[in-house]
Parts: C-alpha cells; sequence; structure tokens
C-alpha cells in the first residue's frame, strides 16, 4: 500500500505522516508514505507514480485541496482521498470527488485510523459476499464490489481493481444478499451499484468514478436521487471526524 500526503504546513505534515505510520504498525507489509508541501510537486509525482490512499489539505498556497483533487482525478480514478483541513465549509465539494473521508484539524490518531479504516485499502474485519467461481467458494469484501447486473440467468459482480465476476447467483439472490446494505443502490431490477463508487447522478444515468456510466429505470429517477442524496449526507456527518 503507498500513502501520499499534501499539507503546505509542515508541522502538520510532520505530525499527520506521524499518526498515519502509527496507526499502520500492524498493516504487512507497512506501508510506504510520501509526504509533500508543494501541490505541483504533488501532481507532478503522482502523474507517473501510483498512490492507493492521498491526505490532501485543502488550504494550500497556490490552489485548494479540493482543485489538486479535482486534478488528480482526471488521471487517477482509483485511489482513496482523504481530506484534511480547520473548515467543515468544502465538506459537499469533497464528495463531488468520490472522497473517503473528511478530517477536521487538529487531526487525532483516532481520526487517522477511522478515515484508513474507510478506504478498501486499509486490511481490517471487512464485511465480505461468499461467491461460487467455478466450484469454488471465494470471499469478496463488500467495499470490493461497484456494482453487480444481470447476466442472463444469473449475474456479474464488477470490482474495484476491474475484474468481473461470475458467480452461480441469480440476480433475485445477489439483491437478497445487498439490498438490505445502506450502501448498495438499487436503480432498477437488474442493477444494484455501491454508491461510495458513484461520482454524479445525470441526466442519462448513474456516472461512476471510473466513468462508468450505468442506466437508471425511468420510474426509479427520483427515488434514487433522494436515496443518494440521503446516503451522501449521513456520510458526510460520518465524515466530521474532529
Amino acid at each position: 500500500m503507498k500513502i501520499a500526503v499534501l499539507d503546505d504546513n509542515a508541522d502538520d505534515l510532520h505530525a499527520l505522516c506521524t499518526m498515519i505510520d502509527t496507526v499502520c504498525a500492524e498493516q504487512t507489509p507497512r506501508p510506504m508514505i510520501r509526504a509533500f508541501t508543494d501541490e505541483r510537486k504533488f501532481l507532478a509525482h503522482m502523474s507517473s507514480a501510483r498512490a492507493d490512499i492521498v491526505f490532501l489539505d485543502i488550504y494550500l498556497k497556490e490552489c485548494t485541496g479540493i482543485r489538486t483533487a479535482q486534478i488528480l482525478r482526471s488521471f487517477n480514478t482509483s485511489c482513496a482521498i482523504i481530506f484534511v483541513t480547520s473548515s467543515r465549509e468544502h465538506a459537499v465539494e469533497a464528495f463531488d470527488v468520490t472522497a473517503s473521508h473528511y478530517l477536521i484539524k487538529p487531526v487525532t490518531e483516532e481520526g487517522v485510523r477511522e478515515a484508513l479504516a474507510r478506504t478498501p485499502f486499509f486490511k481490517k474485519d471487512r464485511p465480505t459476499i461468499a461467491l461460487t467461481i467455478d466450484y469454488t467458494e471465494q470471499r469478496i469484501p463488500i467495499e470490493q464490489i461497484r456494482y453487480v447486473d444481470a447476466n442472463g440467468r444469473r449475474c456479474s459482480f464488477h470490482l474495484a481493481d476491474g475484474t468481473t465476476l461470475a458467480p452461480y447467483m441469480t440476480m433475485a439472490r445477489a439483491r437478497e444478499l445487498l439490498e438490505p446494505l445502506p450502501v448498495f443502490l438499487s436503480c432498477h431490477r437488474s442493477l444494484l451499484i455501491n454508491m461510495d463508487y458513484i461520482r454524479q447522478l445525470t441526466s442519462d444515468g448513474v456516472l461512476l468514478s471510473d466513468g462508468t456510466l450505468l442506466p437508471i429505470a425511468t420510474r426509479r429517477t427520483s427515488e434514487v436521487g433522494q436515496e443518494y442524496r440521503a446516503y451522501m449526507l449521513r456520510k458526510m456527518r460520518a465524515g466530521f471526524t474532529p
């Protein structure tokens, strides 16, 4: 796991990196942490190197962390973004770039732990679903599922790493297992979407963070919008970690 941290305040940067290192002490292998105080150097590095998790201060010298995240998202749609700031006023913008969490300064070690736990890259006790693939059972972390759609009499699970699994499972069974979970959104009877991977709702459907556009049943358009906004509001409130 690779972690990048951007904060133009050297003291805050050092303190945050120390907390990240402490929280990640039991991770195997131990994550690599790269620190930056300049957004240009950060973006130049990120354009050629990959990071799984990025901590971004929102108030930077030359542009906001929100704008930096937007640029980052133009060439890296998979990394988990965690914003760090002294103000809550940018919370809604933060989730427009599919941020995983939003930390309020002064940051605490427990806040960092919770933020990392929200990402799919941090090893923890994660809820899973059992899928039978080629007569072999595999347990897939729920948070790795981007969406599930019907594939004939079976269904396909589309994962965060780009792979697609076609288990011996009907769409009806997938709905039975996943619909009760608050993170999944039913756009129509043949499609379930993990809302953590939604970039935005458009007039054409649901746009995911990787650019995939998925349809919404006409009769569900209003309800889908309400459910998604309610979920994002709950997530935003939970993200206000002191």
